[in-house]
């Protein structure tokens, strides 16, 4: 809209008018053009860009007033009397104006399009500008602002725009005078944009990104695109750049070193070509240096050669398959909210590429500009999404009984009404990110459902640039509009069954992509393994991005000790909201990694190991696509066994793109009389992202099984006494009390030292993870407070063992009892007890999360040793980042502070493990394996609380020693547990040995007895 049609007359917020209507999106604001600085000629225009003599950075202190309506605001809104002062870049709610809103699919605000209600708070914000006229334009940037920004200079209406998450820029010369001057900005907490931008995330407002002001000339470049293709040799490149606005210089430089000049003309095109170029990848991020240069300014763009394709269903990038191995991530930071400096992205995007991630998707809005220049740095292929989710239509469109299901989402994605915003934000995406080599997708956006909005948005996407693919997660209709126009097939949280059957539809032949899936809420994700193997097996799956990088949060105050308190939806008193839903990532909120991102990190691994067909024979596979995995890894091995390394060293290896190697290690085809297995670590060969030398990844592979061997019984055999009430077993000066009424061990003690500081329990119960959306049903069965039913007990000897039998059911009122239990415990000489239980379990509920005993000691027994799964913890489908050793740790380390409390810590397939106060031991132990978890905290105390710094120890150490234990999954959004991951049935057997031991005796690493 031409500026100089609106009446300069009446007061700053008589010009407040746009936000509700559709039509208009930007008044006063430049063209969109790609991104750039300009710097003055004579500077190193490849410098950061505050270095420019052209760039002037507004970012610091404002003043600012607040107003809970825009109805409150007075008419002079530039009259800042009453004032305070505060950051530009952040969010006015963490600055304590207004409160953070949590909602993940629901509007913030009455759904009544292009409406919004009148009590639409505003943040005012104003500084001072000093200027002196120099023949140079000043031109105003905001790179964010959410919802909308009105502009006003000295008093007087410059302009009007919205779209958060994307620059405005306005041309400020014309209302600058000598001297000082103010530049007044007024922000809507929401518009009619509002009903584009209901992304899951915390809802914050304001001014977000840098501020800054460009001072150019009148004649100058307003737009530049840059194309750099390989030929189908991949060896040639070609060179082509179209400038707009003047004629430039352009001199394109590989390093220090000049290999291309030549004059380029307005709106035209010039072109050359180039041999033997270097490509871009995420693996080798190579970039050249463009430079365009006027009699006025010069600007440097980052250039990097490479061609991005769809050929028979499969998507390549120079020439090859590739897959996308990624994660979701939001400019979302507890201290400073939407705000992302240049040191917050970096740190993200080098701990992504630290954990083998290649590709992130920007949900669901672009992010700062800087960003993408990052990762055309450091090599991350880039999914860039624009400013577009109208989620919450799926609640609007539905009634209160959700009768006409999901596909209401696409209530906008076929409104007229919003048809030109969507397309704006879409022209806005592809205008501004064009040059950068790292996008290698545009995506429309996100859970919009897909109708004819959607498709003239891909039909423009492919109109402005033809050289990168569309992708749009067009799953959801409320009409037939063809989806034709996207390039791929995009899904969420799709299962793996389903993902199969998609290969199978004869008349489909597009790419299939998971732009969302392995939900990484809390305790999670358990099923990357899985999907992996499946992107693996057919080339036409491109891979997935997890669902995301990391918490959102806010930061409610602070511990005694200084740590921060996370909050989360609910806790700042909204209107409604979604919980804890967004505390769903693989890092916390302050990028402290959660346990789900060393899982990603292993799985996303480059190279694996398997078996060769030799004892001593193992092939190396890499999954590089663009270097030699030799030239980047070095490897040593370990072969251990239960107690330690038997032998180690290293090996020289050379993997092409793509390819296997067969190597050998001798040692492994040795003589083995234990469990054995060898370990291949591969490590950083040079110094980048990762440290030379650091982990990159590893496999390990079991060489040797030995037989299970029974230990004879010797000694003397056990004394009982018995009473109608109770059974009394001593042997080897360890004692057992059995109480006869709850069928479990009341005491247990070593050397008169006792062991238990409360009786044993049988376990089903678990604070349920994040992804347990069974957890209603463990509550209605009560497995976390049931009643005891004992049937009936006996002792008798066999074998010079005391055998205790019992017949129990555990359940509640109301239903019948949810586990029938016999139990036998076989005490032997040596004062260890075998317990075997077999178990029926009701079928009231599909999915039990554990089966197994508790224990609680006294909190004096802290110390840990065990061989199993770890560091981490690890579950039957979440332990992949873990390997079998022998491992020690002190009880407080081993649990993992979720943001929300829940099951955590636990330690999968060990053969035993011991716990000690330094003077007793209790040991566990379970040929076949068993999973263990020891903590300071009950699990009724875990699943009790809402944060982690609420949490109260319970005086014990509790150790929970399972017979089986359900895998974590990823179903909090996402498929249900996978059978090979629950309990397997509802008629189980567990067992396992305890043995009381005083500390300085040596535990038995092999032995079980009966």
């Amino acid at each position: 809209m031409d500026i100089s049609a609106i009446s300069k007359n009446g007061s700053p917020k008589s010009m407040m008018i746009y936000h509700e209507e559709p039509s208009v999106l930007h008044i006063g604001t430049l063209a969109e053009h790609c991104y750039f600085i300009p710097f003055a000629n004579g500077q190193d225009a490849s410098a950061c860009r505050e270095e420019s003599d052209r760039f002037e950075l507004l970012n610091g202190e404002w003043d600012f007033c607040y107003y809970e309506s825009i109805v409150d605001m007075p008419d002079d809104l530039t009259d800042m009397s009453g004032s305070v002062k505060t950051l530009v870049p952040s969010n006015w709610q963490l600055n304590g104006f207004g409160k953070p809103q949590y909602t993940n699919v629901c509007y913030p605000i009455p759904f009544d399009p292009p409406y919004v209600p009148d009590d639409t708070p505003v943040g005012v914000y104003r500084r001072s500008y000093s200027y002196t006229s120099d023949g140079m334009r000043r031109i105003l940037c905001f790179e964010g602002a959410d919802s909308c920004i009105y502009l006003y200079v000295n008093g007087k209406f410059v302009g009007y725009s919205q779209v958060s998450h994307h620059t405005s820029e306005f041309d400020i010369t014309d209302f600058l005078k000598t001297g000082t001057n103010h530049i007044t900005a007024a922000v809507l907490q929401w518009c009619d944009g509002t009903y584009l931008e209901d992304q899951d995330k915390f809802r914050l407002s304001g001014i977000f990104r840098d501020v800054y002001v460009l001072s150019r000339p009148k004649k100058r470049i307003t737009d530049f695109r840059i194309n750099a293709c390989p030929d189908e040799s991949f060896n040639n490149g070609i060179f082509e750049v179209t400038l707009s606005g003047t004629d430039a210089d352009i001199r394109l430089f590989d390093g220090d070193k000049l290999i291309f000049s030549g004059k380029a003309r307005d709106g035209e095109t010039l072109c050359h070509k180039l041999e033997n170029i270097r490509l871009w990848s995420a693996e080798c991020p190579y970039l050249y240096r463009t430079e365009i240069e006027t009699d006025k300014e010069i600007i440097s763009e980052k250039t990097g050669f490479r061609k991005v394709s769809i050929e028979n269903g499969i998507l390549k990038l120079n020439g090859r398959h590739i897959k996308i191995l990624g994660v979701n991530r939001h400019d979302s930071y507890p201290d400073t909210g939407y705000y992302a400096d240049r040191e917050k992205m970096r740190y993200d995007l080098i701990m992504m590429k630290r954990h083998n991630i290649n590709a992130v998707r920007t949900s669901h809005y672009p992010n700062a500009p800087e960003f993408y220049a990052m990762c055309d740095e450091l090599g991350l292929y880039v999914i860039d999404e624009a400013d577009l989710e109208s989620h919450g239509c799926v609640e609007a469109y539905n009634d209160m009984k959700w009768t006409k299901g999901y596909n209401g989402i696409a209530l906008i994605a076929g409104d007229p009404m919003f048809r030109k915003a969507i397309l704006d934000r879409e022209r806005l995406l592809v205008t501004r990110d064009i040059n950068r080599p790292c996008v290698i997708f545009w995506s429309l956006g996100n859970e919009s459902g897909y109708g004819e909005n959607l498709r003239e948005a891909a039909k423009l996407v492919k109109s402005l640039d033809s050289t990168r693919p569309v992708h749009y997660e067009s799953t959801h209709k409320l009409d037939d509009t063809p989806d034709d126009v996207l390039d791929m097939v995009s899904e969420m949280y799709t299962s793996l069954p389903d993902i199969r059957r998609f290969l199978d539809k004869k008349n489909e032949h597009r790419p299939f992509i998971l732009c969302e899936y392995c939900h990484a809420m809390g305790n999670g994700p358990g099923d990357l393994e899985d999907y992996y193997e499946l992107f693996m097996s057919n080339e036409r799956l491109c891979g997935g991005l997890v669902w995301e990088w990391a918490d959102h949060a806010v930061i409610l105050g602070h511990t005694e000790d200084g740590k921060p308190k996370f909050g989360y939806g609910g806790d700042s008193g909204e209107r409604h909201n979604d919980g804890n839903f967004c505390m769903d990532a693989l890092c916390y909120p302050d990028r402290t990694p959660h346990t789900g991102l060393m899982e990603v990190k292993q799985v996303y691994r480059p190279v694996r190991v398997t078996k060769g067909d030799a004892a001593d024979s193992f092939l190396i596979k890499s999954i590089l696509r663009f270097k030699d995995a030799g030239d980047e890894l070095d490897c040593r091995w370990e072969i251990t066994h239960d107690g330690g390394i038997l032998a180690d060293g290293s090996l020289n290896f050379s993997v092409p793109p793509e390819g296997c190697t067969i190597v050998a290690v001798p040692e492994a085809a040795g003589h083995f009389t234990d469990d054995t297995y060898i370990r291949f670590i591969f490590t950083a060969k040079n110094e980048g992202v990762f440290k030379k030398g650091e982990v990159v990844c590893f496999d390990q592979i079991k060489l040797y099984t030995a037989e299970h061997v029974i230990a004879a019984i010797t000694g003397e055999p056990p004394k009982c006494e018995e009473t109608p009430l109770w059974i009394r077993v001593t042997a080897n000066n360890c004692e057992y009390v059995f109480n006869r009424r709850t069928a479990v061990f009341e005491k247990i003690s070593k050397d008169g030292r006792d062991i238990l500081a409360r009786p044993m329990e049988y376990n089903f119960f678990r604070a349920p993870v994040d992804n347990d959306t069974m957890r209603d049903d463990w509550r209605k069965l009560h497995l976390d407070d049931h009643i005891v039913k004992v049937y009936d007990t006996s002792l008798e000897e066999d074998s010079c063992c005391a055998v205790i039998r019992a017949k129990l059911s555990l359940g509640w009122s109301i239903n019948k009892p949810f586990a029938r239990l016999e139990a036998e415990y076989r005490i032997d000489p040596s004062g260890g007890v075998d317990i075997l239980c077999k178990a029926e379990l009701s079928d009231k509920i599909e999915v039990y999360p554990r089966f197994g005993l508790r224990f609680f000691l006294p909190e004096s027994f802290t110390d840990i040793e065990y061989f199993g799964y770890g560091k981490y913890e690890s579950y039957c489908d979440k332990h992949q980042a873990c390997y079998m050793g022998n491992f020690t740790s002190d009880i407080s380390y081993m649990h993992e502070d979720y943001i929300r409390p829940q099951e955590n810590g636990s330690h999968f397939g060990c053969k035993r493990m011991s716990v000690s106060d330094g003077t007793t031991v209790l040991r566990f132990t379970k040929h076949e394996g068993f999973s263990f978890n020891a903590s300071c905290y009950t699990q009724e105390e875990l699943a009790a609380k809402r944060h982690n710094f609420e949490l109260e120890k319970s005086g014990y150490s509790v150790i929970c020693a399972d017979f089986f234990m359900a895998g974590v999954g990823s179903a909090a959004c996402g498929p249900a547990l996978a059978e090979k991951y629950r309990l397997p049935g509802n008629n189980l057997t567990g067992s396992i040995r305890i043995q009381p031991v005083a500390s300085d005796v040596s535990p038995s690493h092999t032995e079980d007895h009966l």
